[in-house]
């Protein structure tokens, strides 16, 4: 495995609620990469929005100390398809970072929403993941569901809301108790289950902290919680994990309490010592305590939702099993935390070889991209230039 003489820019941060959970990402990505041979360019996106690299945003201890302001201000060149970094010669004018693979660590919106994607290919810059229509797709709840359905895939009924007022009319419509979601969002933020109108209006109030419009869904009774990741090459899919959470829906410390340490380093047969496993992280099971039928239909909804939507790089699919055993499609996640490298790991794939085939792949796909465009056809001997 090497990614010798590869150049990569890994994104990560941005003006989102999961800004944290990013660096952590980010973090765990970054050894991995420089292990494997790979020239890392870290761009770190501030809260504010500033795009900034620094060689100590490779290490998770430099945000434990503070979340930085200052490095090399990071610009665009949409002409020549280069990022550049500003004041970076003699002369103070910005200079051009070369040929590189832009690797998005980046959760929620303006990263995974589909932003970043969308400016990559306007820039002809590589890209690891999925583009702007499966990412844009996958974060809206409410149309990535649609679209799930029509694909036939089993996924529990969804009603938009834009107010609190709409969400009780959406809520005596569906029955309580319901669970509240942003519309597009992440990492369970915002997330509530109501059971009674005044729940509700709790619950729709912190949703609307987060997003324009909401999401009702009828509460699947006893639901479990599995989740399954999902790629482009073989093998397609994970092991399936049943995330450990509390009473109501996953909440945003189920996922993350304890996050934040790197994976280990590397051993002599390239596995990771430390890497995450049933028996020493609480908050997942791992494989899920399930029927090897139940198992199978989940990896295989799980690679039907991923191509439906169009998604690439690695996905996380979200389910929900209830009490009497209806299996749905909940929500994919085209950048999930730590890009789900505990599913691959506990399915075989090492993270090293998992990162390899997502810049990889990031390459292949730019090579398809290129378009010949024609001569203006507004010249008077063409098509439009005449009559």
């Amino acid at each position: 495995m090497s990614l010798s003489g590869v150049t990569v820019a890994p994104v990560f941060g941005s003006r989102s609620v999961e800004h944290e959970i990013s660096i952590i990402t980010a973090c765990q990505a970054m050894p991995v990469l420089a292990e494997l041979g790979a020239r890392l360019i870290p761009i770190y996106i501030t809260k504010q929005g500033r795009w900034l690299t620094h060689p100590s945003f490779t290490d998770l201890a430099t945000f434990r100390k503070r979340l930085p302001e200052e490095g090399g201000t990071v610009l665009l060149d949409l002409a020549k398809g280069q990022l550049l970094v500003g004041g970076g010669s003699l002369l103070g004018r910005p200079r051009e970072l070369g040929d590189l693979v832009l690797f998005p660590l980046l959760h929620g919106t303006f990263g995974e929403d589909g932003n970043l994607a969308g400016l990559a290919a306007m820039a002809r810059l590589p890209q690891v993941g999925s583009g702007t229509l499966a990412a844009a797709l996958a974060m809206d709840k409410l149309r990535s569901k649609q679209v799930l359905r029509a694909a036939g895939l089993p996924a529990v009924p969804s009603l938009a809301a834009g107010d609190a007022e709409q969400a009780r009319r959406v809520a005596a419509q569906l029955g309580f108790p319901v669970v509240v979601k942003p519309n597009r969002g992440g990492s369970s933020v915002g997330v509530g289950l109501a059971g009674d109108e005044l729940e509700l209006a709790r619950a729709a109030e912190l949703a609307l902290e987060y997003d324009t419009g909401l999401v009702l869904e009828p509460a699947v009774p006893g639901a479990m919680d599995l989740n399954c990741a999902v790629k482009l090459r073989e093998p397609r899919f994970s092991e399936v994990e049943r995330p450990v959470k509390g009473t109501g829906p996953l909440s945003y410390a189920d996922k993350y309490a304890g996050q934040g340490k790197r994976a280990g380093p590397l051993s002599a047969g390239g596995k990771r010592a430390g890497a995450k496993a049933s028996s020493g992280d609480p908050r997942r099971e791992l494989p899920a305590a399930i029927p090897e039928a139940t198992r199978a239909e989940v990896q295989r909804l799980a690679v039907r939702a991923f191509d439906a939507l169009g998604c690439a790089g690695s996905a996380r699919v979200d389910f929900l099993l209830s009490e009497t055993g209806e299996l749905y499609v909940n929500e994919v996640n085209t950048l999930p935390g730590s890009l789900a490298f505990y599913l691959w790991e506990a399915s075989g794939v090492p993270f090293p070889a998992l990162l390899e085939e997502l810049v990889q792949e990031a390459l292949e796909a730019v090579e398809h991209r290129t378009l010949t465009l024609p001569q203006n056809l507004l010249a008077p001997d063409q098509v439009l230039g005449k009559g």
